[in-house]
């Protein structure tokens, strides 16, 4: 009894709302329903964007305070390593916002340390490398191919340490997007995480990457009507460049893409240059919104389907926008050349 008021005490003395003792939850599991009623959010509905800044700095402060407290007050609880892992992703997240690098690094830090700590369980090793890989992801800097490094180097080492963890086989997969111009390596990570995958829906996935994988340097043969009235046969098409793009009026990062390809558009040679475009749109409404928009005049295929496009499912399309680019002779030269299809275009023109 003694224990428990002295652990409801310091708990109210560590929480910025726990002016008196009294307020202060009874026990351990009362105190953590208290973070679990914060991890809901501001009950608030922000109306601008410094209201939204404003209740969120608040809402951090009231969670950084409860977490704090329990872990003072109960630290032999098990839950104290993931109040403690909490902290670590609120100082990020702040520091985020605020754009303090040296508080997301810090934040890494202390990921780090908790991953060091004799006093983890083995069997929650995974959660804390797990935390710490997702934040060093989100901080990488340096050159693209750089990125790619520390990406791959970070999946494989988790998988090999936690090679049973679910996460392991999804972070391969992740990696493995970040390949598209490294088929060899994004062959490989996927293989491995076909080796560890249990998920139906992750190995599914991983089979449309390996399809399209496959479809690499080949001729992608594909007929369908457009929203024009035409009939588009790629085949038809050889000699010119092809840009085949997988996109939906729906996603706003397609949207965001759109508006920057247009731009760069207008710079690049249209000697031997074909736009067909495949909308993955449910809702022909939004599509033709976002054509006007854009003034998108190119052949067009729609079918409502979604990702289960009659164009798109056969050849493994499973994210947006997705840029294929097919050279003279109809072959795939790239798996996603949304970054860099202004050097393939040029590249492409250029070959006989």
């Amino acid at each position: 009894m003694i224990d428990r008021t002295v652990h409801a005490l310091a708990f109210a003395l560590l929480t910025a709302a726990g002016a008196i003792a009294a307020d202060a939850p009874k026990d351990a599991d009362a105190a953590w329903a208290v973070i679990e009623q914060l991890d809901k959010g501001p009950p608030n509905t922000p109306t601008s964007r410094d209201e939204a800044l404003r209740l969120a700095h608040e809402q951090f402060a009231k969670q950084r305070a409860a977490l704090a407290a329990f872990v003072a007050a109960y630290p032999a609880d098990p839950r104290a390593l993931d109040a403690k892992l909490s902290l670590t992703s609120i100082r990020a997240a702040t520091g985020a916002m605020e754009r303090k690098p040296a508080e997301i690094q810090g934040a890494l830090l202390e990921l780090m340390a908790i991953e060091k700590s004799k006093d983890v369980p083995r069997a929650r090793l995974p959660d804390v490398a797990f935390r710490r890989i997702s934040l060093q992801m989100q901080t990488l800097d340096g050159s693209e191919a750089e990125i790619r490094e520390a990406v791959v180097t970070a999946a494989r080492n988790y998988a090999a340490r936690f090679p049973e963890d679910k996460r392991a086989p999804r972070l391969l997969v992740e990696a493995a997007t970040q390949c598209d111009d490294d088929p060899r390596t994004m062959r490989a990570l996927l293989t491995s995480a076909q080796t560890l995958s249990r998920e139906p829906a992750l190995n599914a996935r991983i089979a449309d990457d390996m399809r399209r994988l496959e479809s690499l340097g080949r001729p992608v043969n594909a007929k369908f009507q457009t929203i024009q009235g035409r009939m588009i046969d790629l085949a038809a098409l050889r000699g010119s460049v092809v840009v085949l793009l997988f996109w939906a009026a729906e996603s706003p990062p397609s949207l965001l893409w759109m508006q920057q390809f247009r731009t760069a558009l207008a710079k690049i040679p249209q000697e031997n240059l074909r736009i067909v475009m495949v909308s993955l749109d449910e809702d022909r409404k939004d599509l033709d919104e976002a054509m006007r928009a854009y003034d998108i005049t190119w052949p067009t295929h729609f079918d409502g389907k979604g990702w289960e496009n009659a164009v798109a499912r056969p050849l493994g399309i499973n994210a947006i926008p997705t840029v294929w680019l097919l050279d003279k002779r109809g072959n795939l030269r790239t798996l996603n050349a949304r970054e860099s299809y202004d050097t393939w275009i040029r590249r492409l023109q250029r070959e006989r």
